[in-house]
């Protein structure tokens, strides 16, 4: 099914997409398939070598998890159709549809088999004449659990059933106001309703219709009836049914002509397809330095390593030999294959080696990577030095994924199983293998940057005000309150600190909009706040419009530089929304922000790393204790 595919790789690993998530094609919603059936060769195969992604600093963190790993994998490029035997394979998901003229409401197997042998499944067309190949729909609820599983509702048991309580229900036409997960929410709220089906078809000759009403807009108007013994039921109440989890896995495709699944002993919840909490992506970037790398290795060497050990024959004076013909020192071969370090490195240690580099080396002589510091003290307000990035590699890989809840960075590494994980919701690995994997799907760009690293001294004068620590106190008792225990655990460590630099990070994005050549939706930002960091780095990468090299020549001017700084400042200071924004005391999700909205601080989820979350303008701008007064 690759050929559904339209949506580019920086989208097929990424915090809304990957594997086990739930896309939209021009036909219909697939699900996308783990990454070990899309064709790649064994990972001691030559082969493998045309797709590998070396960075050893980051498959040395991920063997924390991963202790088996190999080879990072890049995902496979579409061009002009596809000509690689690598291709992202999916499949239809939710698996019933209906037709929109005739009502016919039919699991696709069933719409297979009457099907005609020359018809494609692809084709997704009503087999009854009088439609004349009406394009089938598909239904807009799913079931997920705490442990990673989707389904379909029992939609064939569905106009069987026991009793309904009354419950208030929003009608379809006010739910295309508000997000997907605040229709859900407000349902179980405001319901208490339970359907209890009696899991057994209403007749042996079953025949079930999908209808819509024009006159009724809310669910109760949705109505599934079978035709032939008139048994009839609404939707209404839907996001108050629930029932034990089938532990479906239908990201790892068919076995023996079966999806694929497992025990579970979770209650699966409805849902709407569309809604942000049926998928998470647990995602770990890395900005490639030379530090952890083994340089002295190619892919193609790696590939003839991995296959002489792999050999039933093999002896170590294999591996000696090849040593001697390639002209490599055994010490180099006998560190790729020491698999014995795996110990846990935390995402902010991790990030201190990325900053440590940038401000205190020289760039590499084979120039993966260019880079230069500059001194701002006294130039730029507020500042003390910026890296100029002129070239930059970043490698972002998916190790797993969660529905319902997400996790936050240094949980994805992290067994379950063990006394130290704190979320209720289970990670599903990408692959089959599950966490014995050699392998794992992953995406390299290439871009630009710079990275502002603020004035310590005044950082530090500037956090002994009591005012702003009672300000983070009160963002940190939101979060206590909230029901998902990310914004908990984020909170735990939260600094004032933390949420200036945040928030000077996306009031610099939006004003480099305008500067730089680069919409928000193509900057991103990566923080790197804790006590020994008070920086944060604004980039942007090839596959999104870039890279044009805009963003680095803004460090060529520091004059102009400074304008645009200020022009961010000042432009915070005006948002349309004020003085109910400037003076809010929690806004956003689970009221994290605080002067903080859409018309000043806000940017694309897709270039914020905290998902819109723990930003408060006034930190900077105040009159009494901001930053840059």
């Amino acid at each position: 099914m690759a050929e559904k595919f339209n949506h580019g790789r920086s989208k097929m690993v990424s915090s809304y997409g990957g594997v086990g998530s739930v896309i939209d094609t021009p036909d219909a919603s697939i699900i996308i398939e783990t990454f070990d059936n899309w064709g790649y060769p064994n990972y001691y195969d030559q082969e493998i070598k045309k797709h590998i992604i070396l960075d050893d600093r980051l498959v040395i963190r991920l063997r924390t998890r991963f202790p088996n790993l190999k080879h990072l994998v890049s995902i496979p490029v579409e061009k002009n159709g596809w000509k690689t035997k690598v291709q992202p394979q999916a499949n239809y998901f939710p698996k019933w549809f209906y037709c929109p003229h005739c009502h016919r409401f039919m699991h696709i197997y069933d719409w297979n088999e009457h099907w005609d042998s020359g018809k494609e499944e692809s084709d997704l067309q009503c087999f009854n004449p009088e439609c004349k190949g009406e394009h089938l729909e598909q239904v807009r609820f799913v079931m997920t659990c705490e442990n990673g599983h989707i389904q379909d509702l029992p939609w064939e048991y569905w106009n069987n059933r026991e009793q309904i309580v009354e419950n208030i229900e929003l009608t379809l036409n006010e739910t295309e106001n508000i997000e997907d997960d605040d229709i859900e929410d407000n349902n179980e709220q405001e319901s208490q309703s339970k359907i209890r089906l009696i899991y057994k078809k209403c007749c042996p000759e079953q025949e079930l219709y999908y209808s819509v009403s024009n006159e009724n807009t809310d669910l109760s108007g949705i109505h599934i009836k079978c035709k032939k013994c008139g048994k009839s039921e609404t939707l209404k109440g839907i996001f108050g049914f629930s029932q034990n989890c089938g532990g479906r896995k239908y990201w790892l495709g068919l076995k023996n002509g079966q999806y694929q699944g497992e025990p579970c002993n979770k209650r699966a919840k409805v849902k709407i397809k569309t809604s942000n909490s049926i998928y998470y992506a647990n995602t770990l970037s890395s900005l490639w330095i030379p530090e952890q790398q083994i340089l002295d290795l190619s892919a193609e060497l790696r590939t003839e390593i991995d296959g002489i050990v792999n050999d039933q024959d093999f002896e170590q004076k294999d591996l000696e030999k090849f040593a001697r013909r390639k002209g490599i020192a055994i010490e180099i071969i006998n560190q790729y294959l020491d698999n014995t370090d795996t110990a846990y490195i935390p995402e902010i240690v991790y990030r201190q080696a990325e900053y440590n580099y940038f401000l205190n080396k020289q760039q590499p002589e084979d120039q993966v990577i260019k880079f230069s510091q500059i001194n701002v003290s006294g130039e730029l307000n507020g500042f003390e030095k910026l890296v100029k990035i002129n070239r930059l590699k970043k490698i972002t890989v998916q190790t797993s994924f969660t529905r319902n809840e997400p996790i936050d960075a240094d949980s994805i590494l992290i067994d379950p199983e063990s006394g130290n994980y704190q979320y209720m919701v289970k990670p599903q690995s990408v692959s089959k293998n599950s966490f014995e994997t050699h392998l794992l799907p992953a995406i390299e760009n290439y871009g630009e940057g710079i990275l502002f690293v603020l004035d310590e001294q005044k950082l530090k004068e500037w956090g002994k005000n009591d005012i702003i620590t009672e300000r983070v106190k009160n963002i940190q008792t939101h979060a206590e309150d909230s029901d998902w225990q990310f914004h908990k655990i984020e909170a735990e460590n939260l600094s004032a600190r933390k949420i200036l630099i945040h928030t000077l990070s996306h009031l610099l994005i939006r004003e480099f909009e305008y500067v730089c050549g680069y919409p928000m939706s193509s900057l991103q930002e990566r923080l790197y706040v804790s006590e020994n960091m008070n920086g944060f780095l604004i980039s942007a990468y090839d596959g999104t419009d870039g890279y044009l090299g805009g963003l680095a020549k803004l460090c060529n001017n520091l004059e102009n530089l400074q304008a645009i700084i200020t022009n961010a400042i000042q432009r915070a200071k005006e948002c349309s929304l004020d003085p109910i924004c400037y003076e809010s005391e929690g806004q956003g999700v689970a009221m994290l922000n605080l002067a903080a909205c859409h018309s000043c601080t806000l940017i694309p989820d897709t270039s914020c790393e905290l998902s819109n979350l723990f930003l408060d303008r006034r930190l900077l701008i105040d009159d009494e204790f901001g930053y840059f007064i």
